[in-house]
């Protein structure tokens, strides 16, 4: 079975319509029709959770994995043996870099019907109230990109009731254009994802720049845009030509 097949089929089992499960994880009825269909198969971890939790399945049955119908390569094993030898930093960079081939597209084989899940640092939360994440200087630093050289980053600690459930990393803000509700210096609070929705403010990457941009559909002109908040500067139009990736979901920021 597809991951659409399986989402269609644990609906069904509920009885419930693809209007009443599109409520439950609040988005559209189309959105699940796009699910169900196959027209979007690349859903964002955190609503391919949300998905499973209204279903009541667990997502590795959405996915897949959990019947073992998608057996890990023999490649992998091999791998096991240098990936262990690796520090903290070298792990971050082999996952990072695989969530890249992943996104891109290109490296995906097409036989392959359901999105692939993989994991990323977490951030730590202590006992004494307080949530660990690594903040990197710049949004070019969060994990895509440069695999050889270590994006800078600093090991910080927020208070856990000021840093949002499901962010995994913190990504330090330059400039005023996400003014006044991102303010020059603070830092934002990121879960990692393949894709946001349009409106939803994320970290992305054009061409190998950086921004931190909310995204905008605008369907009469049939364009995908990037938004600053702070109107003085020009929305970025992103072609065909252009290729852009999702690092991910901005979930909220800490004040400078």
């Amino acid at each position: 079975m597809t991951l659409g097949e399986r989402i269609k089929s644990a609906r069904e089992a509920l009885e419930l319509t693809q209007e009443e499960l599109g409520a439950l994880c609040n988005t559209t009825k189309q959105t699940i029709f796009k699910y169900e269909t196959g027209i979007v198969t690349n859903i964002p971890l955190d609503r391919l959770e949300l998905l499973a939790e209204k279903l009541g399945v667990p997502p590795a049955y959405l996915t897949g994995w959990e019947d073992g119908a998608f057996a890990l390569p023999e490649k992998l094993g091999a791998l096991a043996e240098p990936f262990g030898m690796l520090n903290d930093d070298g792990q971050d960079k082999v996952v990072g870099y695989t969530r890249d081939l992943v996104s891109s597209g290109r490296y995906v084989r097409q036989t392959e019907p359901h999105p692939v899940v993989l994991s990323f640092p977490r951030a730590k939360r202590r006992a004494d109230g307080f949530v660990e994440f690594k903040v990197y200087d710049e949004p070019a630093a969060a994990g895509l990109g440069n695999y050889i050289d270590l994006p800078s980053y600093t090991m910080e600690q927020y208070p856990a009731a000021l840093a949002p459930e499901g962010a995994e990393f913190g990504v330090r803000i330059s400039g005023d254009s996400m003014e006044p509700d991102i303010p020059n210096g603070c830092t934002v609070f990121v879960r990692p994802t393949p894709a946001v929705d349009p409106g939803e403010i994320g970290i992305f990457v054009l061409d190998g720049q950086a921004y931190c941009k909310k995204l905008i559909a605008d369907r009469e002109a049939r364009q995908t845009k990037l938004r600053s908040l702070n109107p003085k500067y020009p929305d970025i139009v992103v072609r065909d030509e252009t290729q852009m990736r999702t690092l991910g979901r901005v979930l909220g920021h800490y004040p400078v």
